[in-house]
């Protein structure tokens, strides 16, 4: 009877992760090299905006499951050879609503209150999710031709870094 119970439990529970399964990109590492990120992707073509520092990929290559990254580019962004960053952009030409915002949702939970300009026909919003190991932000902004939305994921391990790569950032630009 106990055996039963376990196995009917497992079974719920692989159901349920199934049934909620989502392309979660925090299961690229932070941390990870340049190389690992390209060897955990698979065979991918290195696409010529590319650099040392950021990796482009396809989001229909990264996310295959997802309909949503048809046409989102994906960049993994890198400082010292570390992954610091993961950024999602998805451009709308005219009409329609914010969509990658259901997949973020589905990821680091729902913004039960979001802004009226979200709503708007030319919408305008931002927000995050503040989690153990990222900062998640999410905008949505308008333009004359549609609204371009992106979702950065940012380490909150590798502060330090960041500030190396703005000093470094301000002293070339003076």
């Amino acid at each position: 009877m106990k055996r039963n119970i376990y196995l009917i439990f497992l079974l719920q529970f692989l159901l349920i992760t199934s049934a909620h399964a989502s392309c979660n990109l925090e299961l690229f590492r932070f941390d990870s090299s340049y190389e690992e990120i390209q060897n955990q992707l698979g065979d991918i073509p290195i696409i010529s905006v590319s650099t040392p520092d950021r990796l482009f990929v396809p989001g229909e290559m990264v996310c295959k499951s997802e309909k949503i990254f048809e046409g989102s580019p994906v960049f993994f962004i890198f400082l010292k050879d570390k992954l610091v960053k993961i950024e999602v952009i998805r451009y709308n030409f005219g009409e329609g609503r914010p969509s990658l915002i259901s997949w973020a949702e589905s990821i680091y939970g729902e913004i039960e209150k979001k802004p009226k300009s979200f709503y708007d026909a030319r919408p305008n919003a931002s927000w995050y999710w503040d989690n153990a190991n990222s900062l998640v932000s999410y905008v949505v902004e308008s333009d004359e031709s549609g609204f371009a939305e992106s979702v950065l994921i940012e380490s909150k391990r590798h502060g330090k870094l960041f500030e190396e790569q703005a000093i470094k950032e301000e002293a070339t630009s003076n």
